[in-house]
């Protein structure tokens, strides 16, 4: 999986794309059999979504590259909810051992922005954090969910 989400990345950035997001969907103690990283990228004015999965017996499967209009949709809430987005959230009321989460790294004009957020956080929007990450979970959750 890491190799060929290095190969599509290195694509990317090949094709010279200046807006890039990783979410990748793992388990907090190892990849796990659902482990998913969706690459979300702007090119010419169009947003794209791929998806990279673990597959059975250490395979990996490689989803087509499909717009997503979503990915603007989330690029505007970053921008119009940053410094909440990037402030501390509260200690979590729930707390679950070896979770799954999205560790989330965006990329844009060479600045990063770097996040990792639990399932279990999920269920308390009351943070823009929150509801930005459920926003990437939505249109991942196909791809974590096909077999």
């Amino acid at each position: 999986m890491d190799q060929v989400a290095a190969e599509f990345e290195s694509e990317l950035s090949r094709k010279k794309v200046d807006t890039i997001m990783q979410a990748f969907y793992l388990f907090d103690n190892g990849r796990g059999a659902d482990a998913t990283k969706l690459f979300f990228w702007t090119e010419q004015g169009k947003s794209f979504v791929k998806a990279i999965k673990n597959a059975k017996k250490n395979g990996v499967k490689e989803f087509d590259s499909k717009e997503c209009p979503e990915f603007s949709k989330m690029l505007d809430y970053y921008f119009e909810n940053i410094k909440d987005i990037s402030s501390p959230i509260s200690k979590p009321t729930l707390s679950v051992s070896h979770s799954y989460g999205y560790l989330v790294k965006l990329e844009i004009n060479r600045t990063e922005f770097k996040t990792y957020l639990r399932n279990e956080r999920l269920v308390d929007n009351n943070h823009a954090l929150m509801e930005w990450i459920t926003m990437i979970a939505n249109v991942a959750k196909p791809y974590i969910e096909e077999k």
